[in-house]
C-alpha cells in the first residue's frame, strides 16, 4: 500500500523490483515481538489485549467466550472469536469504513486498527493463536544492540548525510497541490477523498491504512521509482525528528493470499519489518545499506529486500511543497 493524497494514489505506480538480501548483522526473526512505541499507542494495545481476553462479548460483533479447556502449546488460554463478516465481505473502502465504524474500530489508532484488521483477514483456527502483525515488525532498539562496533564506525560517514523522507504527488507541473496536510488512506476514504485506484486488498491484508506512505531521500536522492515520472512536487520531513515509524519491502505480494492465522505468520517470518523512532531507524539502515551499492538511497532497497517503504502513524503536516 503506497502513500495516497487527495490527488493521487500510487498503488498502481509502484516499483515491481524484488531483492531478497541481508539486512545488517540481525538474526533472524525467531518469532513474535510486542515493541515499545508512545504512550497513547501502548495504550491502545493494551485496550486491545484487554478486548481479546474478555469472557464474554460485549457485542457479539468482537468477541466470544473462551472455549473450555482449550489451550495452545504455550499454555495459554485460546479464545475462539466470532468473525467481523461485515469487514471481511467489504469490497470497497466505503464499505470497509462503514464496517469499522459499525465495529466499533474506527477509533483504534494505526497500530491497533493493521492488528484488528489482519487478525480478522487472517483468522485463527482450531488451536491456533491470533495473528499479531506487530508481532513481525521487529524492534530496531533491540537490531541496534545486536550491531558489531566496527559496523557503527564504518557506517558513520553515511549517517553524517543528511536524511529526509518525502512525499511525492501532483500532476500539474505549474501548480503545487492544494492540500497542506498528507492524509492517511483511512482519513480520505473517511472524508470522501478514496482514489479509484485504492488498492483494496493492500488495506485487507496489511490493515494499514491509518499510515502515510513516503520515500526515504539521503542527500536529497530517492530510489528509482516508476510512478516518480508522473508526480512534479514534494513535501519533505528530517528523519531524525519522526517520532515512530516502521519500515519494509511492499508485503502485498507476500500477504495477498487465503491463509489462516498460522500461515499469515509464516508468510511474515521472512520479511525484513522494523519498527522505532526516525532517528534509530536512520542509523539501522545506514548501517545495513554500507556497502550495499553506491548510490545509498538505491541501496537501500537491496538492503530492505525489496521496494522499499516507510509508513508513519496517520499524516505529517505539510510546511512547503517543493518543485521536483
Amino acid at each position: 500500500m503506497r502513500a495516497h493524497s487527495r490527488e493521487k494514489d500510487e498503488a498502481e505506480q509502484r516499483s515491481p523490483q524484488r531483492r531478497a538480501v541481508g539486512f545488517a548483522d540481525t538474526e533472524p526473526f525467531a518469532g513474535p515481538h510486542h515493541l515499545p512505541r508512545a504512550a497513547a499507542g501502548n495504550a491502545a494495545v493494551a485496550r486491545a489485549i484487554a478486548r481479546g481476553r474478555q469472557d464474554a462479548p460485549a457485542e457479539p460483533r468482537n468477541e466470544a467466550a473462551p472455549a473450555a479447556g482449550r489451550h495452545q502449546g504455550s499454555g495459554a488460554v485460546h479464545i475462539q472469536r466470532s468473525a467481523d463478516e461485515e469487514l471481511r465481505e467489504a469490497r470497497t473502502p466505503e464499505q470497509i469504513v462503514a464496517a469499522l465504524q459499525k465495529s466499533g474500530h474506527s477509533e483504534d489508532d494505526a497500530w491497533e486498527l493493521m492488528r484488528y484488521m489482519t487478525s480478522q483477514q487472517f483468522p485463527a483456527g482450531e488451536g491456533q493463536a491470533d495473528f499479531d502483525m506487530l508481532g513481525s515488525i521487529k524492534d530496531a532498539s533491540e537490531q541496534l544492540q545486536k550491531v558489531k562496533a566496527v559496523r557503527r564506525k564504518m557506517a558513520a560517514p553515511l549517517m553524517a548525510k543528511r536524511w529526509t523522507i518525502r512525499h511525492y504527488t501532483g500532476a500539474d507541473p505549474n501548480t503545487p497541490p492544494g492540500f497542506q496536510e498528507i492524509a492517511s488512506t483511512y482519513d480520505n476514504a473517511a472524508a470522501g477523498r478514496a482514489s479509484e485506484h485504492t488498492n483494496v486488498a493492500d488495506w485487507r491484508s496489511l490493515g494499514n491504512i491509518k499510515f502515510s506512505f513516503y520515500l526515504v531521500a539521503v542527500d536529497g536522492q530517492v530510489p528509482p521509482r516508476n510512478w516518480l515520472n508522473n508526480t512534479h512536487w514534494y513535501a519533505e520531513w528530517d528523519l531524525d525528528r519522526i517520532p515512530e515509524c516502521w519500515v519494509s519491502p511492499d508485503l502485498l505480494e507476500r500477504m495477498n493470499k487465503p491463509m489462516d492465522a498460522d500461515g499469515a505468520r509464516t508468510a511474515m517470518q521472512g520479511a525484513k519489518a522494523f519498527r522505532g523512532t526516525g532517528a534509530q531507524l536512520k542509523e539501522l539502515l545506514a548501517i545495513s545499506a554500507f556497502g550495499a551499492g553506491n548510490d545509498p538511497a538505491s541501496a537501500l532497497d537491496t538492503a530492505i529486500g525489496g521496494a522499499f517503504e516507510l509508513k508513519v502513524p496517520d499524516g505529517l503536516p505539510v510546511a512547503e511543497w517543493h518543485k521536483k
